[in-house]
């Protein structure tokens, strides 16, 4: 069976995509992940997935003064990866970008590379990794013809995510007022969590909620027609159970989200942040999808206002959802199959 190496971690946008390929390539090549010490390890672990450590390291966005050492560390990253590689011996490497990815692409030789950007623009990781892809994979048809190998796809979603059941029940609602979900990202979101807390009175009176607070982060105490739980990893039936949901803006939550129609308010991360968040939210609300709150204007009372207007028009933003395809997992599994046929059997 051939092998494809999957790359990239850090975070859950870097994470879930790849699982989802995964989840579609497994009968047929043998899967392999390369990556950090972050959430990647564990979610491969549970999910019985073969993983390879490599050494990382990250460009650091808030304390620009400790960048000075990357290069001499990504030499030592690049030698962990060949490492890596020679043992796999794979017969491709996706790489889903980030920095736990760019080590695995600068050591390929000899190996294709097909690199996957989720965001409107184009990260570092991505931008470094271009010249050693076959193709740059794309999110977005404008970041695609940013790239002379750019390729607009869409983006690698869990198919089971279209299987999800609403569960009300299951969070101890009663199901009598429609449910908004608010959710701060995988790592949690201080400033959202405070906010909806503040804004609970007056979100209570229209919506139940469920309020994924993040590990480790705190919501209200629990109650009538209030859920807080840190973490889901039952994303398809919180999905299918929410009347509207208040998201971070991150590519791959937008794309989910547009791809099973749930009406959506988005809050971009802007504070130590390239803006990319920001673009995608803008880019979506440009079409009619979603609406965007900015941080700077989110209070309980515009929380409040906008996820009311949001279940008020739901039908609107729906509709125009309806008419965006942003689920691209079918095309880039036929990209990689290609591609793997093409290239005879080589060494790392």
């Amino acid at each position: 069976m051939q092998t494809i190496v999957f790359a990239g971690g850090g975070t859950a946008g870097h994470v879930m995509p790849n699982i989802a390929l995964i989840n579609e390539l497994k009968s047929e090549y043998n899967c392999v992940y390369v990556g950090g010490d972050g959430m990647e390890k564990n979610i491969c672990r549970e999910r019985g997935i073969p993983f390879y450590s490599i050494k990382t390291v990250k460009f650091r966005r808030d304390a620009m003064f400790k960048n000075i050492a990357v290069p001499f560390k990504l030499t030592s990253c690049v030698k962990s990866a060949k490492a890596a590689l020679a043992e796999i011996n794979p017969q491709l490497i996706f790489s889903k970008g980030g920095y736990a990815a760019l080590p695995a692409v600068l050591a390929a030789k000899n190996i294709p590379v097909l690199s996957h950007e989720s965001d409107f623009s184009a990260g570092l990781a991505t931008k470094l990794a271009k010249r050693k892809s076959k193709y740059v994979l794309c999110a977005f048809e404008d970041c695609a013809q940013k790239f002379k190998n750019g390729l607009y796809v869409g983006t690698p979603l869990n198919q089971e995510l279209y299987r999800g059941a609403s569960k009300k029940a299951a969070y101890g609602l009663n199901g009598n007022k429609p449910v908004l979900a608010v959710i701060g990202g995988s790592s949690g979101a201080t400033a959202i969590n405070d906010c909806t807390v503040a804004a609970l009175p007056e979100l209570l009176k229209t919506f139940d909620v469920i309020h994924v607070t993040g590990k480790n982060k705190s919501g209200a105490p629990k109650q009538t027609g209030y859920c807080p739980v840190e973490f889901e990893n039952n994303m398809k039936d919180l999905y299918a159970t929410c009347d509207v949901i208040i998201t971070r803006a991150g590519a791959n939550a937008l794309a989910e989200c547009i791809a099973l129609k749930v009406p959506t308010v988005a809050i971009p991360l802007e504070k130590a942040s390239r803006g990319d968040q920001l673009q995608n939210a803008e880019h979506f609300k440009n079409k009619g999808a979603i609406k965007l709150l900015r941080e700077a204007d989110m209070t309980a009372d515009s929380l409040v206002a906008t996820a009311r207007d949001m279940y008020k028009n739901k039908f609107k933003y729906v509709s125009t959802m309806s008419g965006i395809a942003v689920d691209g997992t079918a095309r880039i599994c036929k990209i990689i199959r290609e591609t793997i046929a093409q290239q005879p059997t080589q060494n790392a």
